[in-house]
């Protein structure tokens, strides 16, 4: 595979030629003295960072609010933010002309609920890699920790020397811009290619028990990054009744606990994101009861792309098995 070195200098040439053209921005990784968080540049990368090692959200959340016909925008984030943005395309949720999404090889994240500052920032990239510091149980088991995903990835040798490399003919011609010749990028990488990880068996009881904490805030919903109707059947008394509808309910069913509704919720959920999920946790982040969510959604959902050998976000031509069909898919399962 060819791709080019890419040293710190290059970084600035690289991202600031990009933003030179009127109306382009780039959605990445911003850090300053005490903060790091996701940040929109344009003019220039000031405080520019390609790794962020604690999650606060995925960045595939604000795609859409940044999406517009005509803009020219360009991401440099996680793969799992990444594989985020290439499922929302292929829900038809945004338009790949004038986007461009780089993946960077991710060692995986704290959480800031549980980190007690952002004050001590390792100045050298390979010290993120080289921390031994208690990572989320979504990034344990992360499907692709590699930027191996978009239209182009950053990619770190066993030496830590970065290698940016072309998915699509939109990351060569990115790419292209930058001083440099084309080289075979080393087979041997920081991060390497996992083992499948071991996929969480779903207990309905352990399931029940943990979600008996939730008071149905719905933050998991709205930090999904691929949950996205604007109209949410949980926005509607149809499945959450409130006032006189409620009342009628438990006049006709008898007494009900209180939040209502809120297994239903969930469940209908975990359907709905289950072959689109990315495994991210964003969902357990937004947690404020610190409900498990992660290893359920994260299960449930690898377990049926797999039954389709699926993987969300890996390609942006592999159709959602949801929206294609096949007449000999399944051949086992019974009618």
């Amino acid at each position: 595979m060819k791709g080019k070195e890419l040293k710190s200098r290059d970084i600035d040439s690289l991202f600031n030629g990009f933003l030179r053209d009127e109306g382009s921005i780039i959605l990445g990784f911003k850090k300053d003295t005490i903060t790091i968080g996701h940040h929109v540049f344009k003019g220039n990368i000031k405080d520019f960072s390609l790794i962020n090692p604690f999650f606060n959200a995925n960045g595939a959340l604000y795609f859409r609010r940044l999406f517009s016909k005509g803009s020219r925008l360009l991401f440099v984030l996680r793969p799992c933010e990444i594989r985020a943005y290439v499922e929302l395309i292929k829900l038809t949720q945004m338009e790949r002309e004038g986007m461009i999404a780089i993946s960077v090889d991710c060692p995986g994240t704290e959480s800031v609920k549980e980190t007690k500052g952002m004050t001590s920032l390792p100045e050298d990239i390979r010290d993120y890699f080289k921390e031994d510091t208690p990572k989320r149980w979504a990034c344990i088991n992360c499907r692709e920790k590699r930027g191996v995903v978009g239209d182009g990835g950053i990619r770190l040798d066993k030496d830590f020397n970065m290698w940016i490399i072309p998915y699509t003919e939109k990351g060569e011609a990115l790419i292209a811009t930058l001083e440099g010749e084309w080289t075979d990028v080393p087979q041997d990488m920081a991060i390497k290619q996992d083992k499948e990880p071991e996929v969480f068996k779903t207990d309905l009881d352990m399931l029940k028990k943990d979600l008996s904490k939730c008071i149905l805030c719905m933050n998991c919903r709205d930090m999904c990054p691929v949950c996205y109707c604007v109209d949410c059947v949980f926005n509607t008394d149809e499945y959450l009744p409130k006032g006189d509808a409620l009342l009628n309910k438990i006049l006709r069913t008898g007494e009900v606990d209180l939040p209502q509704g809120k297994e239903l919720f969930h469940l209908i959920r975990m359907y709905h994101v289950s072959q689109t999920c990315v495994g991210c946790g964003a969902c357990e982040e937004a947690c404020p009861q610190g409900i498990p969510l992660t290893k359920y959604f994260k299960g449930i959902s690898e377990r049926l792309q797999g039954l389709f050998s699926y993987m969300s976000g890996r390609d942006f031509n592999e159709p959602i098995p949801y929206t294609t069909f096949k007449e000999d898919e399944l051949k086992n399962a019974e009618d």
